[in-house]
C-alpha cells in the first residue's frame, strides 16, 4: 500500500506523487486520494488556505479521487466522517477535540486499499468553562467544573483562579474536567482557568448573585407567608442550604397527573402594574434561567413546570389595596397553569432513565428559548413584552408517562443571566 506525503507548497514532491499511480489502478480502486490543499468552511474566507487549525474547528479537505475515503486521522486522533459531507472533490471535517498522544502534524486519508498524508499542523486552544455541576459551593469544598481542554503541563501547570485572583487547590483534572477546592474569600464572578494554551474566563459566574427573581427569603417580599400568590410550595428552610432559604416541594405522593399546588405549587404573581420584564423579551436567545436544586428522594413523575406571566394576566398585590386581578379568558386567578395555548418550560430529568435524584446541590440551566411547551407537553408559541413580570413554579404533567412517586425538592436562587 501506498502512502504520500503531499503539501502544496512542495509542488515537485506533490507532482511526483500524482502522478504515481497508474490509470489502470485508479480505475480499479477509485483512485489514491490526493489532497491539493485545505480551506475554512466559511464562505467568507473560503479562497484562504490553511495550514494549521485549532482543536474542534471545521475545515474542507479540497483534492480529488476523495470520494472512497472511509477513516481520517489528525495525527493519532480519529475524525467523525459524515457520508453526506464526503464527494469526489471534497471533504467537510472537524478536527477531533481529543490532544494528540503522538504530534505528528499530518492528516492521514485512507480508503479501503491505500492512504494518503498531508503536512497539517494541529493546535490546542485555550481552556474553555462550559458548566459547574453547582454553582454555589462553600468555601473550603470541592466544585466540580467542565469544559475543555483542561490541559496540565508540567512546565506550564494548570491555574484555576476565582474572582479577585483566589488561586484553587486543583483536586483531580482531565481534558473536560475539573475538581478544585474552592479558596477561603472567594467571591460571586467568572472563573478563570489558564493553561499552557492560553486562559480563559467563564462566562457563567460563581455563585452568580446577576438578576435573582426568587430568593425565598422573607426580604424579599412584603408578603412573605404568600410570596405575591396564593402557595409557598411546603415552606422554606436554611438547613443544608446554600443561599439562606431555599423553597420546599414536598407532601405526599406525586403522579403524572396530581396537582398539589398547596405542596408542590409556588406564585410570584405581578405585583404593581408598571413592573418590568425580568429579561429583555426580544433577546431571549440571549439568555438562560438557571437555578440550584436538591432532589434528595427519588422523582419519577410530572414535570416541574416554569411559567412567566405579566400585569394583564394575573397580579396580587391586596397590601396596597388593589385586590386579585386576572385575565377575563380564565375563571380563576391561575387559569393560565391549564391553558394548553399557555408557555412554559419542563424540566424532567427522569424521562432517559426512569428515575431522578441528587446528591446535593446542582445547578439546572435552561435556555429562555425553552420556554415553548404548554402543561402536556406539545409546542406552542411563546409570549411577547408584558408578560414575563411574574413567575410560577409547579410540579404537574408534562407530558410523559412516569411511576408514582414521593418526591422532595428544595430550590434556591432562581434567575435569569446571559448565556
Amino acid at each position: 500500500m501506498r502512502k504520500y506525503f503531499l503539501n502544496i507548497i512542495i509542488t515537485v514532491l506533490v507532482a511526483v506523487s500524482f502522478t504515481a499511480c497508474t490509470e489502470d489502478e485508479n480505475s480499479a480502486i477509485g483512485g489514491t486520494p490526493i489532497v491539493r490543499y485545505v480551506r475554512p468552511c466559511d464562505a467568507t474566507i473560503s479562497d484562504s488556505l490553511l495550514t494549521k487549525s485549532y482543536l474542534g474547528s471545521r475545515i474542507t479537505i479540497i483534492g480529488e479521487q476523495l470520494a472512497g475515503v472511509t477513516s481520517i486521522y489528525f495525527n493519532d486522533q480519529k475524525a467523525t466522517l459524515n457520508p453526506n459531507f464526503v464527494t469526489e472533490n471534497a471533504i467537510i471535517v472537524d478536527v477531533p477535540s481529543g490532544i494528540p498522544g503522538l504530534k505528528e502534524d499530518l492528516i492521514k486519508l485512507y480508503t479501503s486499499t491505500d492512504s494518503c498524508y498531508y503536512t497539517f499542523e494541529t493546535l490546542v486552544p485555550a481552556p474553555t468553562v462550559k458548566s459547574m455541576s453547582c454553582e454555589y459551593v462553600s468555601d473550603g469544598d470541592v466544585a466540580h467544573i467542565q469544559g475543555l481542554y483542561f490541559v496540565n503541563d508540567a512546565a506550564s501547570p494548570l491555574k484555576v483562579s476565582f474572582e479577585g485572583g483566589l488561586e484553587a487547590e486543583i483536586i483531580s483534572q482531565n481534558i473536560t474536567d475539573l475538581e478544585v477546592k474552592v479558596p477561603v474569600g472567594a467571591q460571586p464572578g467568572p472563573i478563570t482557568v489558564t493553561s499552557a494554551y492560553g486562559e480563559a474566563e467563564s462566562s457563567l459566574w460563581f455563585r452568580d448573585n446577576r438578576n435573582i427573581i426568587l430568593t425565598f427569603n422573607s426580604d424579599s417580599y412584603p408578603d412573605y407567608g404568600y410570596f405575591f400568590g396564593w402557595h409557598g410550595g411546603a415552606g422554606v428552610d436554611t438547613a443544608n442550604g446554600i443561599n439562606g432559604n431555599y423553597l420546599i416541594f414536598a407532601g405526599g405522593e406525586m403522579t403524572d397527573d396530581t396537582w398539589n399546588d398547596s405542596k408542590f405549587g409556588f406564585e410570584k404573581w405581578t405585583y404593581l402594574p408598571t413592573d418590568p420584564d425580568l429579561v429583555d423579551v426580544g433577546k431571549l436567545s440571549d439568555y438562560v434561567l438557571k437555578f440550584e436544586a436538591n432532589i434528595p428522594d427519588v422523582w419519577s413523575a410530572a414535570a416541574l413546570q416554569i411559567v412567566f406571566t405579566g400585569a394583564q394576566d394575573v397580579m396580587l398585590n391586596w397590601q396596597n389595596g388593589n385586590g386579585l386581578t386576572y385575565s377575563s379568558d380564565w375563571s380563576a386567578a391561575n387559569g393560565y397553569l391549564s391553558d394548553k395555548a399557555w408557555p412554559r418550560a419542563l424540566w424532567i430529568p427522569w424521562a432517559s432513565t426512569g428515575t431522578f435524584k441528587t446528591d446535593g446541590w446542582i445547578t439546572v440551566s435552561i435556555p429562555m428559548t425553552d420556554f415553548k411547551f404548554n402543561g402536556e407537553g406539545g409546542s406552542v408559541s411563546p409570549k411577547g413584552a408584558g408578560h414575563y413580570s411574574g413567575i410560577t413554579l409547579l410540579v404537574n404533567g408534562g407530558g410523559i408517562k412516569g411511576t408514582a412517586c414521593t418526591p422532595t425538592f428544595w430550590i434556591d436562587n432562581v434567575r435569569i443571566v446571559k448565556k
